[in-house]
């Protein structure tokens, strides 16, 4: 019976007869735990893409909306309305001559479409979709470069962290947040097998008709296609890995694509405009995005640092993926130049870290610390406040407009606050469509917002009426002493002053 007993695997179950007799029954000794069954690296590579989604999907809720979503609702719904897209511009006063080159008005008319669905909803359903897409797909795309399980949790909730602001509030760039991982992910495919490059044209269709962002794609395939044609001793140099070796679809695909980017109610044109608004010193003197970043907030420092240290981390192995180092370095140095190109800098950054040797550097102890915080950043989610949907921020003037609603006249007002003016269908001097009043316009309108010059001539010149500037500012208290002007309404953040001799001669009066 002992033998069967041991070849059946219980031999710690009997016990010596002598045993036996004087201790009673003996009590069979606990088996010994098996080890946990670790979570397998998609489970894990889940649970970070959740909880890159979810601080999407809190920091959207608690947004409130302002600048150029005014006016790009607004569009979009001017196109439904009239079933054509926008010539002549319908929404200022002093450009009506001038044709409007609009470089995203597909995502202008989806949001409008969203709208007439869905309400102001349509705000946070489009940030949340498009800012979860670039996640799949930057997901997608480290994944195709080997990275697993942590790795690419983590770059999803970096990566949500850093894009956040910018889908949230422009439409039109959140898009090509989509299209450039998803070119990414093509090109990475094609190195094995060149026919995924012929996906590229229809994307560079999709791309130019959203945004006008398209001259970075563009550029990304121009670097693919000049690391494949560089001699080897350049590519040994420099330690650079992974180039593609299909040069001559490369270059057709390239032509191709070149050519659906031309595919666009403007036609070529679009791409050399946009050319000309990126190279605009006037849009890079005036505009805040277009500005060096400051480096004020602490988001923008962490993820710059991630940058950096994933940077040299890569060049000292000397075996970097040589589209992958190419587009860190340049978007890097545009970056510096522009906050806008940062975004395009960390999806670039994602898939240099997704190429770097993998370092088991995560024991059970380690994996139970990051797993109990990723939930706990998932119930700090879960409990972050939101707002309603479409609810503007405190700054806007909506007092002010509310106002105005009965006063007919051409309004000046503060160079953001045009674009709710827009939305309120009372035309602008100018507003958040920079490339639109590149020039004179331009000009006129910051000296008088910065008072650089005396304001009544530019004011009178434009027929003028109303100017709708915020409290303690240089415009409003030269005003405030200015005979030619007087207060009419200052119950919200903005002062409305009124041409004092048209207003006294009106009957309300």
């Amino acid at each position: 019976m002992n033998t069967e007993l041991r070849s059946a695997g219980t031999i710690d179950e009997v016990a010596p007869p002598e045993v036996a007799s004087a201790a009673g029954p003996a009590a069979a000794p606990a088996l010994p735990r098996p080890a946990p069954r670790p979570l397998s690296s998609r489970v894990i590579a889940l649970f970070g893409l959740v909880l890159g989604v979810g601080v999407l999907v809190a920091l959207t809720l608690n947004r409130k909306i302002f600048t150029d979503v005014f006016w790009q609702l607004t569009a979009g719904q001017w196109m439904l309305a009239h079933h054509s897209v926008i010539g002549l511009d319908p929404f200022s006063y002093t450009e009506t001559h001038r044709r409007w080159v609009n470089d995203e008005w597909g995502s202008e008319v989806i949001l409008a479409s969203l709208y007439k669905v869905f309400g102001a909803a349509a705000f946070n359903i489009i940030a949340i979709v498009t800012g979860s897409l670039c996640l799949v797909c930057t997901m997608l795309y480290a994944r195709a470069l080997g990275a697993r399980g942590g790795r690419l949790a983590s770059i999803s909730i970096l990566l949500a962290f850093a894009i956040v602001g910018f889908v949230t509030q422009d439409r039109g760039l959140s898009f090509s947040l989509i299209w450039l991982p998803l070119e990414l992910l093509i090109l990475t495919k094609a190195r094995a097998t060149p026919r995924w490059l012929w996906w590229l044209p229809p994307l560079f269709l999709l791309w130019a008709n959203t945004h006008g962002s398209i001259l970075v794609g563009l550029m990304v395939l121009g670097v693919e296609l000049a690391w494949s044609l560089a001699p080897e001793r350049v590519l040994a140099r420099v330690g650079g890995i992974g180039r593609s070796t299909h040069r001559r679809q490369l270059a057709v695909v390239s032509v191709v694509g070149l050519l659906a980017s031309f595919v666009t109610p403007y036609g070529p044109s679009l791409l050399f405009y946009d050319i000309g608004v990126g190279t605009n010193s006037q849009i890079g003197q005036y505009i805040s995005e277009w500005n060096s970043p400051n480096f004020h907030s602490v988001v923008e420092l962490v993820t710059f640092a991630v940058v950096i240290s994933v940077f040299v981390f890569a060049v000292r192995r000397r075996r970097v993926m040589v589209l992958e180092a190419t587009l860190a370095v340049v978007f890097f140095l545009g970056a510096l130049h522009s906050n806008r190109i940062s975004i395009y800098l960390y999806v670039a950054v994602a898939g240099l870290a997704a190429s770097l040797p993998v370092r088991r550097l995560w024991g059970p102890r380690a994996r139970r610390v990051a797993g109990a915080l990723g939930i706990g950043l998932l119930l700090a989610l879960a409990s972050y406040p939101s707002v309603p949907a479409g609810t503007v921020t405190a700054d806007t003037p909506v007092q002010a407009f509310n106002f105005l609603s009965t006063h007919p006249g051409r309004i000046f007002t503060k160079y953001t606050w045009g674009d709710y003016s827009i939305v309120r269908h009372r035309a602008t001097f100018a507003d958040g469509r920079t490339d639109l009043f590149i020039g004179p316009v331009l000009t006129d309108f910051f000296a008088v917002s910065d008072v650089k010059a005396n304001p009544d001539p530019i004011l009178a010149r434009y027929d003028v009426n109303y100017v709708v500037w915020p409290r303690a500012t240089p415009l409003a208290e030269y005003l405030s002493h200015d005979a030619q002007w007087v207060v009419v309404d200052r119950t919200g953040p903005a002062l409305v002053f009124a041409r004092r001799a048209a207003w006294v001669t009106q009957p309300h009066t």
